[in-house]
């Protein structure tokens, strides 16, 4: 599955938010209860991975709940990007049952709008059998990188400097 994002800021300033800087400004998406940085080194091959844990919220109407494991609700997001790489790999695991595949992807950030913006390609599977939980998930899924870059221009433009 693919997803394109284009934000106005320039891409040096989107890879550190999405890449460095997301638990920071994640909350602002509605549906996210908590996200925060388990761990983040720096290998001997110059890559920079970074461990994250997730939970968020959702209504689930009484007659469901009884159907999904509370698990789905939190999973781990492990991000790595070279230093100074323009793209990253990332992985999300849930310890859910219900998901028995984990969720996978790229994320190459693309000069866009003469340099002052950024294209954002999302690249992600979701292996399941059943192509109903598969369309489901990654409907999700791009949902979630969408918030995450809407949220992080939000993020960027509040963070730079005033004149």
């Amino acid at each position: 599955m693919k997803l394109v994002i284009v934000v106005m800021h320039p891409r040096e300033a989107v890879i550190d938010a999405l890449c460095e800087h997301i638990c920071e400004f994640a909350h602002e998406v509605g549906y996210v209860a908590s996200v925060h940085l388990q761990s983040r080194r720096v290998t001997a091959e110059d890559t920079v991975v970074s461990v994250q844990r997730w939970r968020v919220r959702a209504t689930v109407p009484e007659l469901l709940r009884q159907h999904l494991e509370d698990g789905l609700l939190e999973w781990t997001l492990s991000i790595e990007r070279p230093v100074g790489g323009h793209e990253c790999r990332w992985r999300a695991e849930s310890t859910a049952v219900q998901v028995p595949n984990r969720c996978h992807g790229t994320m190459a950030f693309l000069p866009a709008a003469g340099g002052r913006g950024t294209c954002i390609e999302v690249h992600y599977d979701f292996a399941a059998a059943n192509e109903g939980l598969r369309t489901i998930f990654g409907t999700l899924v791009a949902k979630h990188w969408r918030s995450l870059a809407e949220a992080g221009a939000r993020w960027i433009a509040a963070s730079a400097p005033r004149d």
